[in-house]
Protein backbone atom coordinates (compact mmCIF):
# COMPACT_ATOMS: atom_id res chain seq x y z
CA UNK A 1 0.00 0.00 0.00
CA UNK A 2 1.19 3.08 -0.74
CA UNK A 3 2.42 5.90 2.10
CA UNK A 4 -0.06 8.57 1.80
CA UNK A 5 2.29 11.37 3.37
CA UNK A 6 5.26 10.12 2.00
CA UNK A 7 4.26 10.19 -2.06
CA UNK A 8 1.66 12.27 -3.27
CA UNK A 9 0.38 10.45 -6.68
CA UNK A 10 -0.92 13.57 -9.08
CA UNK A 11 -2.48 11.22 -11.43
CA UNK A 12 -2.20 7.68 -10.89
CA UNK A 13 -2.09 5.27 -13.67
CA UNK A 14 -3.28 1.41 -13.61
CA UNK A 15 -0.04 0.14 -14.77
CA UNK A 16 2.87 1.80 -15.35
CA UNK A 17 5.75 0.64 -17.18
CA UNK A 18 8.31 2.94 -15.18
CA UNK A 19 7.89 5.45 -12.24
CA UNK A 20 9.56 8.47 -12.21
CA UNK A 21 10.38 9.07 -8.49
CA UNK A 22 10.75 13.48 -7.97
CA UNK A 23 13.12 14.22 -4.78
CA UNK A 24 12.75 18.20 -3.87
CA UNK A 25 15.37 21.23 -3.04
CA UNK A 26 16.56 22.22 -0.04
CA UNK A 27 13.22 23.85 1.58
CA UNK A 28 11.19 23.08 -1.27
CA UNK A 29 8.09 21.05 -2.04
CA UNK A 30 6.18 18.91 -4.48
CA UNK A 31 4.78 22.19 -6.05
CA UNK A 32 7.91 22.24 -8.31
CA UNK A 33 6.72 19.54 -10.05
CA UNK A 34 2.94 20.14 -10.84
CA UNK A 35 3.92 21.72 -13.88
CA UNK A 36 5.04 17.93 -14.82
CA UNK A 37 1.68 16.38 -14.51
CA UNK A 38 0.47 14.81 -17.52
CA UNK A 39 3.48 15.50 -19.46
CA UNK A 40 4.85 11.69 -19.75
CA UNK A 41 1.79 9.59 -20.87
CA UNK A 42 0.18 6.67 -19.29
CA UNK A 43 3.27 4.63 -19.45
CA UNK A 44 4.83 6.79 -16.63
CA UNK A 45 3.81 7.34 -13.06
CA UNK A 46 5.34 10.53 -11.72
CA UNK A 47 5.30 10.21 -7.86
CA UNK A 48 6.65 13.40 -5.77
CA UNK A 49 8.07 12.70 -2.36
CA UNK A 50 7.46 14.43 0.25
CA UNK A 51 9.72 14.55 3.85
CA UNK A 52 7.94 16.11 6.73
CA UNK A 53 7.47 19.68 7.44
CA UNK A 54 6.14 20.82 4.18
CA UNK A 55 3.08 20.68 2.45
CA UNK A 56 0.24 18.55 3.71
CA UNK A 57 2.87 17.14 6.42
CA UNK A 58 3.90 20.67 7.64
CA UNK A 59 3.33 20.21 11.23
CA UNK A 60 5.56 17.11 11.21
CA UNK A 61 9.01 17.61 12.72
CA UNK A 62 11.71 17.73 10.14
CA UNK A 63 14.90 16.03 9.64
CA UNK A 64 18.11 17.52 10.22
CA UNK A 65 20.15 14.85 9.44
CA UNK A 66 20.85 12.26 6.19
CA UNK A 67 20.33 9.28 7.78
CA UNK A 68 17.50 9.99 9.65
CA UNK A 69 15.63 10.82 6.31
CA UNK A 70 16.77 8.20 4.86
CA UNK A 71 15.30 6.12 7.26
CA UNK A 72 11.98 6.60 6.74
CA UNK A 73 12.55 6.33 2.86
CA UNK A 74 13.76 3.05 3.35
CA UNK A 75 10.45 1.76 5.10
CA UNK A 76 8.64 1.88 1.85
CA UNK A 77 11.83 0.46 -0.34
CA UNK A 78 9.75 -2.31 -1.43
CA UNK A 79 6.52 0.58 -3.14
CA UNK A 80 10.27 2.51 -4.66
CA UNK A 81 11.59 -1.11 -6.24
CA UNK A 82 8.40 -2.65 -7.07
CA UNK A 83 8.48 -1.35 -11.01
CA UNK A 84 10.95 -0.09 -13.12
CA UNK A 85 11.99 3.17 -12.04
CA UNK A 86 14.27 6.17 -12.23
CA UNK A 87 14.95 8.47 -9.77
CA UNK A 88 15.09 13.10 -9.62
CA UNK A 89 16.23 15.28 -7.37
CA UNK A 90 16.93 18.63 -7.90
CA UNK A 91 20.07 20.00 -5.56
CA UNK A 92 19.67 18.51 -2.04
CA UNK A 93 17.36 16.32 -3.33
CA UNK A 94 19.59 14.55 -5.92
CA UNK A 95 21.97 14.18 -2.39
CA UNK A 96 18.99 12.44 -0.99
CA UNK A 97 18.32 10.37 -3.94
CA UNK A 98 21.75 9.31 -4.13
CA UNK A 99 22.04 8.23 -0.58
CA UNK A 100 18.75 6.30 -1.17
CA UNK A 101 20.22 4.79 -3.60
CA UNK A 102 23.31 3.65 -1.19
CA UNK A 103 21.13 2.05 1.12
CA UNK A 104 18.66 0.20 -1.34
CA UNK A 105 22.59 -1.51 -2.79
CA UNK A 106 23.11 -2.31 0.25
CA UNK A 107 19.88 -3.69 0.97
CA UNK A 108 20.13 -5.83 -2.26
CA UNK A 109 17.04 -3.66 -3.37
CA UNK A 110 16.75 -3.47 -6.95
CA UNK A 111 18.35 0.24 -8.11
CA UNK A 112 16.41 2.41 -10.93
CA UNK A 113 16.97 2.38 -14.36
CA UNK A 114 18.48 5.68 -14.56
CA UNK A 115 19.38 9.01 -12.27
CA UNK A 116 18.83 12.32 -12.95
CA UNK A 117 20.99 14.84 -10.50
CA UNK A 118 19.72 18.22 -11.34
CA UNK A 119 21.35 21.62 -9.98
CA UNK A 120 23.76 19.46 -7.64
CA UNK A 121 27.55 18.91 -6.82
CA UNK A 122 28.55 15.34 -6.56
CA UNK A 123 27.71 14.11 -3.19
CA UNK A 124 30.77 12.64 -2.01
CA UNK A 125 32.38 15.46 -2.20
CA UNK A 126 33.52 17.57 0.59
CA UNK A 127 31.51 21.10 1.19
CA UNK A 128 33.94 23.93 0.40
CA UNK A 129 32.10 26.80 3.09
CA UNK A 130 30.59 26.69 6.36
CA UNK A 131 27.08 26.37 4.68
CA UNK A 132 24.69 29.05 6.74
CA UNK A 133 21.95 27.00 8.72
CA UNK A 134 22.67 28.15 11.81
CA UNK A 135 23.15 31.65 11.14
CA UNK A 136 20.50 34.24 12.95
CA UNK A 137 17.57 34.49 11.36
CA UNK A 138 17.39 37.67 9.58
CA UNK A 139 20.95 36.99 8.14
CA UNK A 140 19.85 33.39 7.48
CA UNK A 141 16.20 34.76 5.68
CA UNK A 142 19.19 37.21 3.91
CA UNK A 143 21.28 34.23 1.96
CA UNK A 144 17.80 32.98 1.24
CA UNK A 145 16.53 35.63 -0.71
CA UNK A 146 20.20 36.08 -2.64
CA UNK A 147 20.06 32.19 -3.61
CA UNK A 148 16.71 33.37 -5.68
CA UNK A 149 14.79 30.16 -5.18
CA UNK A 150 12.36 31.25 -2.82
CA UNK A 151 9.52 33.87 -3.80
CA UNK A 152 9.97 37.45 -2.84
CA UNK A 153 6.56 37.59 -1.17
CA UNK A 154 7.14 34.20 0.96
CA UNK A 155 10.25 35.77 2.10
CA UNK A 156 8.97 39.30 3.29
CA UNK A 157 5.76 37.66 4.90
CA UNK A 158 6.52 37.18 8.65
CA UNK A 159 4.05 34.62 9.48
CA UNK A 160 4.60 32.50 6.52
CA UNK A 161 8.46 32.35 7.37
CA UNK A 162 7.67 31.76 10.82
CA UNK A 163 6.37 28.39 10.25
CA UNK A 164 8.58 27.63 7.22
CA UNK A 165 11.75 28.23 8.84
CA UNK A 166 12.66 25.20 10.80
CA UNK A 167 12.22 23.12 7.55
CA UNK A 168 14.23 25.13 6.03
CA UNK A 169 17.15 25.18 8.26
CA UNK A 170 16.42 21.84 8.49
CA UNK A 171 16.98 20.96 5.04
CA UNK A 172 20.22 22.97 4.72
CA UNK A 173 21.77 21.39 8.05
CA UNK A 174 21.63 18.25 5.56
CA UNK A 175 22.78 20.06 2.55
CA UNK A 176 25.69 21.59 4.26
CA UNK A 177 27.02 18.66 6.28
CA UNK A 178 26.38 15.22 5.11
CA UNK A 179 28.78 13.40 2.68
CA UNK A 180 28.37 10.58 0.87
CA UNK A 181 30.81 7.69 0.48
CA UNK A 182 32.23 7.19 -3.10
CA UNK A 183 30.23 4.69 -4.23
CA UNK A 184 30.01 3.29 -7.69
CA UNK A 185 26.49 2.39 -8.91
CA UNK A 186 25.59 0.35 -12.57
CA UNK A 187 22.93 2.86 -13.84
CA UNK A 188 23.62 5.63 -16.09
CA UNK A 189 23.45 9.11 -14.50
CA UNK A 190 22.22 12.12 -16.72
CA UNK A 191 23.51 15.44 -14.53
CA UNK A 192 21.09 18.66 -15.48
CA UNK A 193 23.17 22.27 -14.70
CA UNK A 194 22.22 25.75 -14.85
CA UNK A 195 24.62 27.56 -17.80
CA UNK A 196 24.78 30.57 -15.21
CA UNK A 197 24.75 28.66 -11.67
CA UNK A 198 27.51 30.92 -9.91
CA UNK A 199 27.40 28.73 -7.14
CA UNK A 200 28.33 25.38 -9.44
CA UNK A 201 32.16 24.47 -9.91
CA UNK A 202 32.49 22.70 -13.22
CA UNK A 203 34.62 20.01 -11.53
CA UNK A 204 32.05 19.64 -8.79
CA UNK A 205 29.72 18.31 -11.64
CA UNK A 206 32.02 16.14 -13.33
CA UNK A 207 32.40 14.61 -10.25
CA UNK A 208 29.11 12.56 -10.38
CA UNK A 209 31.15 10.57 -13.41
CA UNK A 210 32.84 9.14 -10.44
CA UNK A 211 29.78 7.67 -9.13
CA UNK A 212 28.79 5.18 -11.72
CA UNK A 213 30.54 2.82 -14.06
CA UNK A 214 27.00 3.36 -17.14
CA UNK A 215 26.66 5.89 -19.42
CA UNK A 216 27.21 9.57 -17.88
CA UNK A 217 26.31 12.37 -18.86
CA UNK A 218 25.78 15.99 -18.49
CA UNK A 219 23.46 18.84 -20.02
CA UNK A 220 23.64 22.39 -19.55
CA UNK A 221 20.15 24.39 -19.59
CA UNK A 222 19.39 28.17 -19.28
CA UNK A 223 19.18 29.67 -15.82
CA UNK A 224 20.97 29.73 -12.48
CA UNK A 225 20.77 27.08 -9.58
CA UNK A 226 16.87 27.28 -10.29
CA UNK A 227 16.57 26.59 -13.60
CA UNK A 228 14.38 24.15 -12.94
CA UNK A 229 11.71 26.43 -12.64
CA UNK A 230 13.01 29.06 -14.81
CA UNK A 231 13.79 26.32 -18.00
CA UNK A 232 10.34 23.63 -16.74
CA UNK A 233 10.13 22.58 -20.44
CA UNK A 234 13.70 22.03 -21.43
CA UNK A 235 14.17 20.13 -17.87
CA UNK A 236 10.95 17.84 -18.86
CA UNK A 237 12.16 17.09 -22.39
CA UNK A 238 15.44 15.86 -20.97
CA UNK A 239 13.96 13.60 -18.51
CA UNK A 240 11.77 12.54 -21.38
CA UNK A 241 14.52 11.49 -23.71
CA UNK A 242 15.77 9.55 -20.72
CA UNK A 243 12.07 7.64 -20.18
CA UNK A 244 12.09 6.86 -24.27
CA UNK A 245 15.67 5.18 -23.80
CA UNK A 246 14.35 3.29 -21.11
CA UNK A 247 11.12 2.42 -22.65
CA UNK A 248 12.53 1.76 -26.16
Amino acid sequence: MINKKLFLVPNPIKNPKIRLFCFPFAGGSTVTYMPWIERFGDEVELILVQPPGRGTRINEHPYDNMNSLVEELMLDAAYFTRIPYILFGHSLGSRVAFELCCQLKYSEFPLPEYFIASGSKAPHLLKKNNGFYDLPQDKFIQELRKLNGTPLEVLLNQELMELLIPMIRADFKISDTYQSKKNCMPFPILVLNGDSDTGMVKDQVVAWSELTRSVFNIVQLPGDHFFINQSICEVITQVKLVVSKILS
